[in-house]
């Protein structure tokens, strides 16, 4: 009797598959994962970080004008590459617009009197640095970047963002949290 039959036979034994549930199935994610790295580039987006949804993003020219809400795609600035890999664009929201009042008091960040969650003072065990001090307002051709989830990399750490920095709009294409 093979030892398979024999298991079959026995009372209370188990049969442990011989591979994965499905075949190639570890190639198949690691495939497209690689698939995913090399379409982040022109026209594809892979969004890892937690201020936005996990996922694939489509890349688009920026609106004109550019509202608030709209997730766009920018080169990490140079004060917080020392948290970020400058490798890695950032994909963030755009929270304030031309006119709008962004505010920072008592540690926290506040956009036309709504809040935004803190402003931390490091990441990773490295500083952060506090680029606003007071209330300003959001001038022309610039626009402020944050999301609400606590420790978004975002404008509270490098300030105002001038438009023409920015270089694509980003639509959720295949997105999970």
């Amino acid at each position: 009797m093979t030892p398979r039959a024999a298991a079959r036979s026995t009372p209370g034994a188990q049969v442990r598959p011989a591979g994965p549930p499905w075949p190639g199935g570890c190639t198949l994610v690691l495939g497209g994962l690689v698939l995913a790295a090399v379409l982040s580039t022109r026209w594809v987006r892979l969004n890892v970080s937690g201020s936005l949804p996990y996922g694939l993003y489509r890349l688009a020219p920026i609106p004109q004008p550019l509202p608030r809400g709209t997730v766009v795609l920018l080169p990490v600035p140079a004060t917080v590459q020392h948290v970020w890999s400058r490798w890695m664009p950032l994909l963030k929201p755009v929270a304030a617009v031309h006119g709008d009042t962004v505010c920072s008091t008592e540690g926290g960040l506040w956009i036309n009197g709504q809040a935004y969650g803190p402003i931390l003072r490091e990441a990773h065990g490295r500083p952060l640095p506090h680029m606003l001090d007071g209330c300003s307002v959001v001038q022309e051709g610039e626009v402020f970047l944050a999301s609400p989830v606590v420790g978004s990399l975002d404008s509270r750490y490098y300030s105002f963002v001038r438009i023409t920095d920015l270089t694509a709009q980003a639509i959720p294409l295949l997105t999970w949290h």
